[in-house]
């Protein structure tokens, strides 16, 4: 899987530049709620980031000493808003690139080096799970939420954000590939639509959608952000995203093409037949340390 932004992160983090840029802590757009008289420097970056972390988990309606699961967990930042806030929730991360895990901040949670559409956990253990701006880079949306169904509890939820095309068709036409190319040289490429959209894949995996939200507006001062750093750090010479693929992206979004969505999807109360609740137990017997588990599942 290739993550050229990821890279970039990774490379600044090596160089021990921790603070200097807002995605060190998280590795997701922000949420604004108001766009006149914005700012749109590293601490108000980092309050629209935690702003959305927030909406996310608000989604699943996350409380203390629930089990709650994030995958695609990145550094760690939405895990450590949760240990900060809810001491006693139950905390697993899932990644499948280590070098993130390596560098995550420190947390209660344990975390895990796996395939998020192929999860190395117990059924019906978790009663939240969360997919922050991460579910595109899946190989299959459609494979993550049915291991997502699998691992919630009965009456457990889903929450997630993810960049959603307007016209879910895939069209196989020259200028859809040029822009999907220059997209993925600043943030890889994405997954294709070939189940359908949120509620159809919802119907085959099990799930029953309860919100499906629209914030695209909400979230274009990130793309400022990433455009002014990203040029002044072409200038000096530091590593920096893809100008190029973070305009077009922000030109598509402002456009229409691309909307930028909250989605919660609730597994239905009732047990199926085969899972047990019970079993979730052995998950969480050992300290809740930091943990890094190196081996790579799918």
């Amino acid at each position: 899987m290739e993550l050229p932004y990821i890279d970039v992160l990774l490379e600044k983090r090596s160089q021990g530049d921790r603070k200097a840029d807002a995605f060190s802590r998280h590795i997701h757009w922000g949420l604004w709620t108001r766009l006149r008289g914005t700012g749109i420097r590293g601490r108000g970056v980092v309050a629209a980031q935690e702003r959305l972390d927030d909406t996310v988990a608000g989604g699943a309606l996350i409380s203390d000493g629930m089990a709650v699961l994030d995958v695609g967990c990145g550094f760690g930042g939405t895990l450590g808003r949760l240990s900060e806030r809810l001491p006693a929730t139950r905390l697993v991360g899932v990644n499948i690139d280590h070098r993130q895990l390596t560098r995550a901040l420190p947390t209660r949670a344990h975390l895990i080096c796996a395939d998020g559409c192929a999860l190395p956990l117990p059924s019906a253990a978790f009663d939240a799970v969360l997919a922050v701006e991460c579910i595109f880079h899946f190989p299959s949306r459609l494979a993550f939420l049915e291991e997502a169904q699998r691992v919630l509890k009965p009456g457990g939820r889903l929450s997630l954000s993810d960049f959603v095309p307007a016209d879910q068709t895939d069209p196989d036409n020259a200028a859809s590939r040029w822009f999907e190319d220059q997209v993925a040289k600043g943030y890889g490429r994405q997954s294709k639509w070939s189940d359908g959209d949120y509620q159809a894949m919802a119907d085959k995996a099990g799930l029953v959608v309860e919100q499906d939200t629209d914030v695209t507006r909400l979230t274009l001062p990130t793309y400022l952000y990433l455009l002014s750093s990203g040029i002044a750090r072409a200038v000096t010479g530091r590593g920096h995203v893809s100008v190029r693929s973070t305009f077009l992206l922000f030109l598509l979004s402002a456009l229409g093409a691309v909307r930028y969505r909250l989605v919660v999807l609730r597994k239905p109360s009732d047990l199926p037949r085969g899972e047990d609740p019970g079993q979730a137990a052995s998950l969480f017997e050992e300290p809740n340390d930091h943990v890094n588990v190196a081996s790579s599942v799918g």
